[in-house]
């Protein structure tokens, strides 16, 4: 019976494609069609190099390490409790500043202008009316600050979750290809040569 493989569990579907690729290489079909057993000795060999994993894994152990620990590190960020970000928050207020305030300033200016000008009509309430045009002119000041400030802000908190979801997005290109190397190497350094030599060897010689 096979040994199972020393590897996490989702480490072994990779192994097992690459063997399965190496035994279908010209290399190893060739030195397979050399001993005069291609159909059980690929079969042997798939047990062998099952059951000596650690010796094969060995070949690729730098590349393979560099894939874990990136791994690790992805793990431990998804593991990080969810909740809103702050940089969201901050997102949600400058939102509020920029288009909220705006439009409540916007539609108290027009309100009180048009209530002073109508009051400027009557001479006994020419006081109240000026005070309702200034307010108005205050409020229409207030709407064209907030607009800018929050416009500014909204575009920093763009470009803020931009550059954050480019850095998520290049760890996980980086983990693909720490992947892909690993499973280059486990071919090509450990798999294939130790296949090789394992159909070439004597009975007596094959680990």
């Amino acid at each position: 019976m096979d040994r199972p493989l020393r590897l996490p569990q989702q480490d072994r579907a990779d192994f097992e494609t690459e063997l399965g690729r190496a035994l279908s290489s010209p290399r190893v079909r060739a030195a397979l069609g050399a001993s005069g057993d291609e159909v059980r000795g690929a079969e042997r060999l798939r047990r062998a190099a099952r059951e000596n994993a650690e010796f094969v894994l060995a070949a690729a152990a730098p590349e393979y390490e560099r894939y874990a620990a990136l791994r690790a590190d992805a793990d431990a960020v998804a593991r990080l409790p969810v909740d809103v970000p702050s940089r969201e928050r901050a997102s949600g207020w400058w939102g509020v500043l920029g288009v909220v305030v705006p439009i409540i300033a916007v539609t108290a200016a027009v309100i009180f202008l048009l209530l002073g000008f109508v009051l400027g009509l009557v001479e006994d309430l020419g006081v109240l009316a000026h005070a309702l045009v200034e307010a108005g002119w205050v409020s229409a000041g207030a709407a064209a600050v907030s607009l800018l400030v929050g416009g500014l802000g909204l575009l920093g908190a763009a470009r803020s979750k931009g550059s954050v979801a480019g850095e998520v997005d290049g760890g996980a290109w980086e983990l693909l290809v720490a992947r892909d190397a690993w499973r280059s190497a486990l071919a090509e350094r450990g798999l294939v040569p130790y296949l090789v030599a394992q159909a070439n060897a004597a009975p007596g010689q094959r680990l």
